[in-house]
Protein backbone atom coordinates (compact mmCIF):
# COMPACT_ATOMS: atom_id res chain seq x y z
CA UNK A 1 0.00 0.00 0.00
CA UNK A 2 1.77 3.37 -1.00
CA UNK A 3 1.72 6.27 1.21
CA UNK A 4 1.56 9.99 -0.59
CA UNK A 5 2.08 13.21 1.54
CA UNK A 6 -0.85 15.09 3.09
CA UNK A 7 -3.00 17.68 1.51
CA UNK A 8 -5.85 19.56 3.35
CA UNK A 9 -9.00 18.26 3.66
CA UNK A 10 -12.00 20.07 5.43
CA UNK A 11 -13.28 17.82 7.52
CA UNK A 12 -15.90 19.95 8.59
CA UNK A 13 -17.80 22.62 6.21
CA UNK A 14 -16.22 26.30 6.08
CA UNK A 15 -18.52 28.71 4.97
CA UNK A 16 -21.13 26.46 3.28
CA UNK A 17 -24.39 26.40 4.80
CA UNK A 18 -26.56 24.60 2.60
CA UNK A 19 -30.43 24.55 3.39
CA UNK A 20 -31.02 21.26 5.66
CA UNK A 21 -32.85 18.50 4.00
CA UNK A 22 -32.35 16.19 6.78
CA UNK A 23 -35.14 14.34 8.23
CA UNK A 24 -37.36 16.80 10.67
CA UNK A 25 -39.33 13.78 12.60
CA UNK A 26 -38.12 11.14 14.70
CA UNK A 27 -37.67 7.86 12.48
CA UNK A 28 -39.34 4.85 13.75
CA UNK A 29 -38.89 1.22 13.17
CA UNK A 30 -41.55 -1.18 12.88
CA UNK A 31 -41.98 -5.07 11.90
CA UNK A 32 -38.75 -7.23 11.46
CA UNK A 33 -35.07 -5.42 9.85
CA UNK A 34 -33.06 -6.42 7.30
CA UNK A 35 -29.66 -5.66 6.70
CA UNK A 36 -28.71 -4.58 3.15
CA UNK A 37 -25.90 -1.62 1.52
CA UNK A 38 -26.39 2.20 1.33
CA UNK A 39 -22.99 3.62 0.25
CA UNK A 40 -21.31 0.03 0.80
CA UNK A 41 -22.16 -0.03 4.26
CA UNK A 42 -24.54 -2.35 6.17
CA UNK A 43 -27.40 -0.56 7.06
CA UNK A 44 -30.81 -2.16 8.43
CA UNK A 45 -33.77 -1.13 6.04
CA UNK A 46 -37.66 -1.91 8.08
CA UNK A 47 -39.50 -4.47 6.17
CA UNK A 48 -42.03 -2.33 4.67
CA UNK A 49 -39.36 -0.45 2.99
CA UNK A 50 -37.36 -3.52 1.74
CA UNK A 51 -39.05 -4.33 -1.32
CA UNK A 52 -38.16 -1.03 -2.99
CA UNK A 53 -34.92 -1.45 -1.27
CA UNK A 54 -34.34 -4.82 -3.46
CA UNK A 55 -35.21 -3.36 -6.08
CA UNK A 56 -32.44 -0.53 -6.54
CA UNK A 57 -30.10 -3.08 -5.34
CA UNK A 58 -30.84 -5.63 -7.97
CA UNK A 59 -30.61 -2.62 -10.73
CA UNK A 60 -27.53 -1.17 -9.83
CA UNK A 61 -25.55 -4.30 -9.36
CA UNK A 62 -26.79 -6.04 -12.43
CA UNK A 63 -27.24 -3.32 -15.05
CA UNK A 64 -25.94 -4.79 -17.86
CA UNK A 65 -21.91 -4.71 -18.81
CA UNK A 66 -22.76 -4.59 -21.17
CA UNK A 67 -24.04 7.01 -38.89
CA UNK A 68 -21.17 4.57 -38.81
CA UNK A 69 -21.43 0.90 -39.22
CA UNK A 70 -19.34 -1.80 -38.41
CA UNK A 71 -18.53 -5.55 -39.68
CA UNK A 72 -21.47 -8.02 -38.86
CA UNK A 73 -22.96 -5.89 -35.96
CA UNK A 74 -26.16 -7.39 -35.14
CA UNK A 75 -27.07 -5.81 -31.70
CA UNK A 76 -30.93 -7.06 -31.16
CA UNK A 77 -32.42 -4.16 -29.77
CA UNK A 78 -33.53 -0.85 -31.63
CA UNK A 79 -35.64 0.75 -28.46
CA UNK A 80 -32.67 2.41 -26.92
CA UNK A 81 -34.22 1.86 -23.66
CA UNK A 82 -34.07 -1.57 -23.77
CA UNK A 83 -30.85 -1.73 -24.73
CA UNK A 84 -29.19 0.49 -22.06
CA UNK A 85 -31.45 -2.36 -19.46
CA UNK A 86 -30.75 -5.55 -21.63
CA UNK A 87 -27.02 -5.46 -22.19
CA UNK A 88 -26.07 -7.85 -24.75
CA UNK A 89 -27.59 -11.52 -25.12
CA UNK A 90 -25.17 -13.80 -23.19
CA UNK A 91 -24.77 -15.70 -26.70
CA UNK A 92 -23.63 -12.65 -28.45
CA UNK A 93 -21.09 -11.22 -25.50
CA UNK A 94 -17.10 -10.74 -27.02
CA UNK A 95 -15.40 -13.50 -24.75
CA UNK A 96 -11.93 -12.66 -23.52
CA UNK A 97 -9.66 -15.71 -24.82
CA UNK A 98 -7.20 -15.80 -21.70
CA UNK A 99 -8.60 -13.67 -19.31
CA UNK A 100 -5.91 -12.22 -16.40
CA UNK A 101 -6.35 -12.03 -12.75
CA UNK A 102 -6.01 -8.50 -11.96
CA UNK A 103 -5.04 -7.21 -8.58
CA UNK A 104 -7.10 -5.07 -5.99
CA UNK A 105 -4.34 -2.48 -4.52
CA UNK A 106 -4.34 0.94 -2.40
CA UNK A 107 -3.10 3.87 -1.34
CA UNK A 108 -3.42 6.10 1.53
CA UNK A 109 -2.83 10.04 2.43
CA UNK A 110 -1.04 10.34 5.57
CA UNK A 111 -2.93 12.29 8.44
CA UNK A 112 -6.26 12.35 6.12
CA UNK A 113 -8.86 12.91 8.22
CA UNK A 114 -11.68 10.71 7.71
CA UNK A 115 -14.77 9.97 9.83
CA UNK A 116 -15.49 7.12 11.86
CA UNK A 117 -18.64 5.83 9.74
CA UNK A 118 -16.36 5.95 6.52
CA UNK A 119 -13.79 4.32 8.57
CA UNK A 120 -13.66 0.96 6.49
CA UNK A 121 -12.54 3.09 3.60
CA UNK A 122 -9.76 5.18 4.40
CA UNK A 123 -7.78 3.62 1.59
CA UNK A 124 -8.01 4.56 -2.08
CA UNK A 125 -8.68 1.30 -3.88
CA UNK A 126 -7.87 0.86 -7.71
CA UNK A 127 -7.11 -2.47 -10.04
CA UNK A 128 -3.95 -3.12 -11.76
CA UNK A 129 -3.54 -5.26 -14.35
CA UNK A 130 0.06 -5.89 -16.45
CA UNK A 131 1.98 -7.23 -18.49
CA UNK A 132 4.83 -9.41 -18.26
CA UNK A 133 7.18 -7.62 -20.47
CA UNK A 134 7.18 -4.12 -21.66
CA UNK A 135 3.68 -2.17 -23.12
CA UNK A 136 1.59 1.30 -23.14
CA UNK A 137 -0.04 1.75 -20.11
CA UNK A 138 -4.00 2.15 -19.91
CA UNK A 139 -5.66 4.58 -17.15
CA UNK A 140 -9.41 3.12 -17.42
CA UNK A 141 -11.62 5.75 -15.57
CA UNK A 142 -15.08 4.75 -14.67
CA UNK A 143 -18.62 6.28 -14.82
CA UNK A 144 -20.88 7.88 -12.37
CA UNK A 145 -20.67 6.43 -8.70
CA UNK A 146 -18.98 3.30 -9.90
CA UNK A 147 -15.59 2.01 -8.30
CA UNK A 148 -12.81 0.50 -10.06
CA UNK A 149 -14.05 -3.22 -10.25
CA UNK A 150 -17.60 -2.99 -11.14
CA UNK A 151 -18.90 -4.84 -13.37
CA UNK A 152 -18.60 -3.04 -16.62
CA UNK A 153 -14.54 -1.74 -15.35
CA UNK A 154 -13.78 -5.80 -14.71
CA UNK A 155 -15.13 -6.09 -18.49
CA UNK A 156 -12.94 -3.71 -19.98
CA UNK A 157 -10.15 -4.19 -17.68
CA UNK A 158 -9.66 -7.74 -19.04
CA UNK A 159 -10.56 -6.38 -22.81
CA UNK A 160 -7.81 -3.27 -22.92
CA UNK A 161 -4.78 -6.33 -21.39
CA UNK A 162 -6.22 -8.81 -23.87
CA UNK A 163 -5.43 -5.80 -26.25
CA UNK A 164 -1.67 -5.58 -24.73
CA UNK A 165 -2.34 -2.97 -22.43
CA UNK A 166 -0.79 -2.88 -18.55
CA UNK A 167 -3.99 -1.51 -17.61
CA UNK A 168 -4.64 0.72 -13.97
CA UNK A 169 -8.82 0.94 -13.52
CA UNK A 170 -9.86 3.96 -11.48
CA UNK A 171 -13.45 4.54 -9.25
CA UNK A 172 -15.43 7.60 -10.07
CA UNK A 173 -14.31 10.39 -8.03
CA UNK A 174 -18.36 10.24 -7.87
CA UNK A 175 -18.18 6.91 -5.71
CA UNK A 176 -17.66 7.08 -2.14
CA UNK A 177 -14.62 5.65 -1.48
CA UNK A 178 -12.67 8.12 -3.87
CA UNK A 179 -14.91 11.00 -1.99
CA UNK A 180 -13.79 9.90 1.10
CA UNK A 181 -10.20 8.78 0.43
CA UNK A 182 -8.83 11.09 -2.26
CA UNK A 183 -11.25 13.93 -3.14
CA UNK A 184 -9.51 17.26 -1.85
CA UNK A 185 -12.54 19.39 -1.59
CA UNK A 186 -14.96 16.89 -1.09
CA UNK A 187 -17.75 17.96 -3.06
CA UNK A 188 -18.09 15.67 -6.14
CA UNK A 189 -19.94 16.73 -9.45
CA UNK A 190 -17.79 19.83 -10.27
CA UNK A 191 -15.73 18.58 -13.36
CA UNK A 192 -12.69 20.92 -12.55
CA UNK A 193 -12.24 19.42 -9.10
CA UNK A 194 -12.80 15.88 -10.11
CA UNK A 195 -10.33 15.80 -13.19
CA UNK A 196 -7.93 17.63 -10.77
CA UNK A 197 -8.36 14.85 -8.17
CA UNK A 198 -8.14 11.95 -10.93
CA UNK A 199 -4.99 13.94 -12.28
CA UNK A 200 -2.77 13.48 -8.93
CA UNK A 201 -3.75 9.84 -7.96
CA UNK A 202 -2.55 8.97 -11.26
CA UNK A 203 0.67 10.85 -10.57
CA UNK A 204 0.75 9.15 -7.48
CA UNK A 205 0.16 5.68 -9.56
CA UNK A 206 2.24 6.51 -12.09
CA UNK A 207 5.06 6.89 -9.82
CA UNK A 208 4.63 3.54 -8.16
CA UNK A 209 3.93 1.07 -11.06
CA UNK A 210 6.68 2.61 -13.08
CA UNK A 211 9.15 1.18 -10.64
CA UNK A 212 7.63 -2.47 -11.06
CA UNK A 213 7.23 -2.94 -14.85
CA UNK A 214 8.37 -1.69 -18.01
CA UNK A 215 6.26 1.33 -19.96
CA UNK A 216 6.25 1.91 -23.09
CA UNK A 217 3.84 4.74 -23.21
CA UNK A 218 0.12 6.03 -21.55
CA UNK A 219 -2.86 5.90 -22.46
CA UNK A 220 -6.78 6.19 -21.17
CA UNK A 221 -10.11 5.70 -21.68
CA UNK A 222 -12.87 6.09 -19.79
CA UNK A 223 -16.72 5.58 -20.34
CA UNK A 224 -19.93 7.20 -19.45
CA UNK A 225 -18.99 10.23 -17.06
CA UNK A 226 -15.49 8.37 -17.19
CA UNK A 227 -15.23 8.97 -21.01
CA UNK A 228 -15.81 13.36 -20.14
CA UNK A 229 -13.35 12.56 -17.26
CA UNK A 230 -10.71 11.75 -19.71
CA UNK A 231 -11.28 14.52 -22.14
CA UNK A 232 -10.71 17.20 -19.38
CA UNK A 233 -7.60 14.98 -18.04
CA UNK A 234 -6.20 14.90 -21.43
CA UNK A 235 -6.68 18.67 -22.01
CA UNK A 236 -5.04 19.85 -18.62
CA UNK A 237 -2.21 17.21 -19.58
CA UNK A 238 -1.32 18.98 -22.73
CA UNK A 239 -0.06 21.83 -20.74
CA UNK A 240 1.22 20.05 -17.21
CA UNK A 241 2.47 17.19 -20.10
CA UNK A 242 3.12 14.35 -17.14
CA UNK A 243 1.91 11.47 -19.35
CA UNK A 244 1.88 12.64 -22.79
CA UNK A 245 -0.86 10.50 -23.59
CA UNK A 246 -0.62 8.56 -27.18
CA UNK A 247 -4.49 8.20 -27.19
CA UNK A 248 -7.63 8.56 -25.09
CA UNK A 249 -10.69 6.68 -26.11
CA UNK A 250 -13.62 8.30 -25.02
CA UNK A 251 -16.89 5.51 -24.66
CA UNK A 252 -20.08 6.88 -24.58
CA UNK A 253 -19.58 10.29 -23.20
CA UNK A 254 -21.85 13.09 -22.15
CA UNK A 255 -21.51 16.10 -23.80
CA UNK A 256 -22.96 18.14 -20.91
CA UNK A 257 -23.03 16.38 -17.27
CA UNK A 258 -25.84 18.83 -16.62
CA UNK A 259 -28.02 18.22 -19.50
CA UNK A 260 -27.54 14.72 -19.14
CA UNK A 261 -28.14 14.00 -15.62
CA UNK A 262 -31.25 16.40 -15.56
CA UNK A 263 -32.80 14.37 -18.21
CA UNK A 264 -32.24 11.45 -16.57
CA UNK A 265 -33.60 13.02 -13.61
CA UNK A 266 -37.07 13.68 -15.00
CA UNK A 267 -37.21 10.12 -15.46
CA UNK A 268 -38.30 10.02 -12.14
CA UNK A 269 -40.78 12.70 -12.03
CA UNK A 270 -44.48 12.80 -13.23
CA UNK A 271 -43.52 13.90 -16.96
CA UNK A 272 -43.27 10.17 -17.01
CA UNK A 273 -44.56 8.62 -14.03
CA UNK A 274 -47.42 10.23 -14.01
CA UNK A 275 -49.54 10.47 -10.94
CA UNK A 276 -47.01 7.36 -9.77
CA UNK A 277 -44.77 7.80 -7.04
CA UNK A 278 -41.21 6.51 -8.21
CA UNK A 279 -41.78 4.27 -5.28
CA UNK A 280 -44.98 3.20 -6.33
CA UNK A 281 -43.55 2.62 -9.82
CA UNK A 282 -40.63 0.16 -8.57
CA UNK A 283 -42.80 -1.70 -6.11
CA UNK A 284 -44.76 -2.45 -9.50
CA UNK A 285 -41.30 -3.23 -11.22
CA UNK A 286 -40.25 -5.49 -8.27
CA UNK A 287 -44.10 -7.10 -8.47
CA UNK A 288 -43.05 -8.48 -12.19
CA UNK A 289 -39.47 -9.65 -11.32
CA UNK A 290 -40.98 -11.69 -8.45
CA UNK A 291 -43.87 -13.21 -10.21
CA UNK A 292 -41.31 -13.90 -13.02
CA UNK A 293 -38.94 -15.62 -10.41
CA UNK A 294 -41.83 -17.98 -8.31
CA UNK A 295 -42.47 -19.41 -11.69
CA UNK A 296 -39.52 -19.77 -13.33
CA UNK A 297 -36.90 -22.57 -13.41
CA UNK A 298 -34.09 -21.25 -11.14
CA UNK A 299 -30.68 -23.28 -11.16
CA UNK A 300 -28.33 -20.66 -11.18
CA UNK A 301 -28.19 -16.80 -10.06
CA UNK A 302 -25.72 -15.95 -12.69
CA UNK A 303 -25.79 -13.25 -15.25
CA UNK A 304 -27.81 -15.41 -18.17
CA UNK A 305 -30.54 -15.66 -15.97
CA UNK A 306 -30.73 -12.40 -14.53
CA UNK A 307 -30.73 -11.16 -18.65
CA UNK A 308 -33.68 -13.94 -19.21
CA UNK A 309 -35.70 -12.51 -16.27
CA UNK A 310 -35.28 -8.80 -17.35
CA UNK A 311 -35.90 -9.18 -21.35
CA UNK A 312 -38.89 -11.63 -20.63
CA UNK A 313 -40.76 -9.19 -17.86
CA UNK A 314 -42.29 -7.10 -20.35
CA UNK A 315 -41.35 -3.72 -19.93
CA UNK A 316 -42.62 -0.52 -21.24
CA UNK A 317 -40.22 2.23 -21.72
CA UNK A 318 -41.96 4.02 -18.67
CA UNK A 319 -40.28 1.23 -16.46
CA UNK A 320 -37.21 1.10 -18.01
CA UNK A 321 -36.72 4.69 -17.89
CA UNK A 322 -37.93 3.95 -14.13
CA UNK A 323 -35.16 1.81 -13.99
CA UNK A 324 -32.48 3.67 -15.50
CA UNK A 325 -33.62 6.68 -13.49
CA UNK A 326 -33.60 5.20 -10.24
CA UNK A 327 -30.02 3.57 -11.07
CA UNK A 328 -28.65 6.99 -11.27
CA UNK A 329 -30.85 8.76 -8.71
CA UNK A 330 -29.23 5.72 -6.60
CA UNK A 331 -25.49 6.62 -7.36
CA UNK A 332 -25.68 10.21 -6.69
CA UNK A 333 -27.53 9.42 -3.46
CA UNK A 334 -24.12 7.97 -2.14
CA UNK A 335 -22.26 9.92 -3.65
CA UNK A 336 -24.48 13.32 -1.86
CA UNK A 337 -24.89 11.04 1.76
CA UNK A 338 -20.79 10.44 1.52
CA UNK A 339 -19.88 14.58 0.72
CA UNK A 340 -22.38 15.88 3.36
CA UNK A 341 -20.53 13.12 6.05
CA UNK A 342 -16.74 14.01 5.07
CA UNK A 343 -17.64 18.65 5.06
CA UNK A 344 -20.22 18.39 8.01
CA UNK A 345 -21.98 20.62 5.69
CA UNK A 346 -25.41 19.21 7.84
CA UNK A 347 -27.21 19.18 4.48
CA UNK A 348 -28.46 15.25 5.28
CA UNK A 349 -27.57 14.87 8.55
CA UNK A 350 -28.64 16.94 11.23
CA UNK A 351 -25.75 18.28 13.99
CA UNK A 352 -27.25 16.42 16.56
CA UNK A 353 -26.88 13.29 15.18
CA UNK A 354 -22.70 13.78 15.13
CA UNK A 355 -20.44 11.54 14.95
CA UNK A 356 -21.93 9.00 12.82
CA UNK A 357 -20.17 5.22 13.65
CA UNK A 358 -20.45 2.55 12.15
CA UNK A 359 -22.84 0.99 13.74
CA UNK A 360 -25.35 4.14 12.99
CA UNK A 361 -28.73 3.25 11.36
CA UNK A 362 -28.07 5.39 7.94
CA UNK A 363 -31.65 4.98 6.43
CA UNK A 364 -32.85 8.33 7.09
CA UNK A 365 -30.37 9.98 5.28
CA UNK A 366 -30.71 7.59 2.51
CA UNK A 367 -34.17 8.12 1.89
CA UNK A 368 -33.47 11.69 2.16
CA UNK A 369 -30.50 11.29 -0.35
CA UNK A 370 -32.37 9.71 -2.50
CA UNK A 371 -35.08 12.71 -3.04
CA UNK A 372 -32.67 15.00 -4.10
CA UNK A 373 -32.60 15.98 -7.57
CA UNK A 374 -29.26 16.52 -9.11
CA UNK A 375 -30.32 20.15 -10.09
CA UNK A 376 -31.58 20.86 -6.64
CA UNK A 377 -28.21 19.40 -5.64
CA UNK A 378 -25.81 21.72 -8.19
CA UNK A 379 -28.28 24.87 -6.52
CA UNK A 380 -28.41 23.85 -2.56
CA UNK A 381 -25.12 22.37 -2.22
CA UNK A 382 -22.42 22.22 -5.19
CA UNK A 383 -22.45 25.78 -6.44
CA UNK A 384 -22.87 27.48 -2.97
CA UNK A 385 -19.42 25.56 -2.25
CA UNK A 386 -17.85 26.59 -5.54
CA UNK A 387 -18.87 30.19 -5.51
CA UNK A 388 -17.24 30.06 -1.48
CA UNK A 389 -14.01 29.12 -2.99
CA UNK A 390 -14.15 30.77 -6.33
CA UNK A 391 -16.18 34.43 -5.28
CA UNK A 392 -17.58 35.48 -8.50
CA UNK A 393 -18.35 32.35 -10.27
CA UNK A 394 -21.82 32.30 -11.97
CA UNK A 395 -23.62 29.47 -12.45
CA UNK A 396 -24.04 29.51 -15.91
CA UNK A 397 -19.94 29.30 -15.77
CA UNK A 398 -20.00 26.29 -13.59
CA UNK A 399 -22.28 24.10 -15.87
CA UNK A 400 -20.17 25.06 -18.86
CA UNK A 401 -16.65 23.72 -17.29
CA UNK A 402 -18.93 20.45 -16.59
CA UNK A 403 -19.28 20.21 -20.37
CA UNK A 404 -17.14 18.93 -23.87
CA UNK A 405 -17.81 22.67 -25.06
CA UNK A 406 -15.73 24.16 -22.69
CA UNK A 407 -12.13 22.78 -24.11
CA UNK A 408 -14.18 22.23 -28.16
CA UNK A 409 -11.34 23.84 -29.64
CA UNK A 410 -8.82 21.48 -27.78
CA UNK A 411 -10.68 18.55 -28.79
CA UNK A 412 -11.14 19.51 -32.47
CA UNK A 413 -7.14 19.93 -33.18
CA UNK A 414 -6.22 17.31 -31.12
CA UNK A 415 -5.62 13.68 -33.13
CA UNK A 416 -5.22 11.52 -30.00
CA UNK A 417 -8.83 11.98 -28.57
CA UNK A 418 -10.93 9.40 -30.24
CA UNK A 419 -14.84 8.36 -29.35
CA UNK A 420 -16.78 5.81 -29.42
CA UNK A 421 -20.45 5.76 -29.37
CA UNK A 422 -24.52 5.12 -30.10
CA UNK A 423 -26.79 7.71 -32.06
CA UNK A 424 -29.58 6.56 -29.97
CA UNK A 425 -27.67 7.16 -26.78
CA UNK A 426 -30.24 8.16 -24.12
CA UNK A 427 -28.10 10.78 -22.39
CA UNK A 428 -27.62 12.44 -25.66
CA UNK A 429 -29.90 14.75 -27.51
CA UNK A 430 -29.93 15.83 -31.74
CA UNK A 431 -28.23 19.12 -30.67
CA UNK A 432 -25.34 16.11 -28.47
CA UNK A 433 -24.77 14.08 -31.65
CA UNK A 434 -24.06 17.93 -34.02
CA UNK A 435 -21.36 18.63 -31.12
CA UNK A 436 -19.91 15.07 -31.09
CA UNK A 437 -19.79 15.02 -35.60
CA UNK A 438 -18.63 18.39 -35.79
CA UNK A 439 -15.65 18.39 -33.21
CA UNK A 440 -14.33 15.00 -33.45
CA UNK A 441 -15.16 14.23 -37.09
CA UNK A 442 -13.66 10.96 -38.60
CA UNK A 443 -12.21 10.70 -34.74
CA UNK A 444 -15.87 9.43 -33.85
CA UNK A 445 -17.31 6.11 -34.05
CA UNK A 446 -21.11 5.96 -33.63
CA UNK A 447 -23.23 2.50 -34.11
CA UNK A 448 -26.94 2.95 -34.61
CA UNK A 449 -28.11 0.96 -31.71
CA UNK A 450 -27.06 0.43 -28.37
CA UNK A 451 -28.82 2.98 -26.01
CA UNK A 452 -25.94 4.20 -23.43
CA UNK A 453 -23.55 1.54 -23.02
CA UNK A 454 -25.73 -1.40 -23.84
CA UNK A 455 -23.66 -2.68 -26.49
CA UNK A 456 -20.50 -2.68 -24.49
CA UNK A 457 -19.75 -6.44 -24.85
CA UNK A 458 -20.80 -6.69 -28.28
CA UNK A 459 -17.72 -8.41 -30.35
CA UNK A 460 -18.01 -5.42 -32.93
CA UNK A 461 -18.49 -2.70 -30.25
CA UNK A 462 -15.20 -4.24 -28.49
CA UNK A 463 -13.21 -4.80 -31.50
CA UNK A 464 -13.77 -0.87 -32.49
CA UNK A 465 -12.95 0.02 -29.05
CA UNK A 466 -9.16 -1.74 -28.81
CA UNK A 467 -8.84 -0.87 -33.10
CA UNK A 468 -9.60 3.06 -31.81
CA UNK A 469 -7.44 3.29 -28.62
CA UNK A 470 -4.33 1.25 -30.24
CA UNK A 471 -1.23 4.19 -30.92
Amino acid sequence: MGKIPHFRHPAQHTGLSPAPRYPLHPFSVHDRVYSVYFCDHPIFFPCRLMRFTLAFTFFVLFLPILSAGAADYDYPFDNPYKATVYGTPPESRYRVSNPVKPEIRSLRIEGRQVPNVFSYSRDMYYTTALQDTAAPLLFLIAGTGAEHNSLKMAFLTQVFHEAGFHVVALSSPTHMNFIVSASEHGVPGYVPYDVADLYKVMQWIKTDVEKECDITGYSMAGYSLGALHAAFIAHADSTLKDFGFQKVLMINPPVSLYSSVTRLDAWLTDENLGDTTVREQIEKVIDRFSEYYRTADVTDLDDDFLYRMVTRVNFRDKDLKTLIGGAFRTSSASMIFASDVCLRAEYLVPPQDYPLKTGTSLLPYAQQAFDVRFEEYLDEYLLPFIQYMKPGLDRRTVLRQCSLKDISEYLKTTDKIVLIGNRDDVILDRDDLRFIENTFGSRAFLFPTGGHCGNMRHPAFVETMVRMVRP
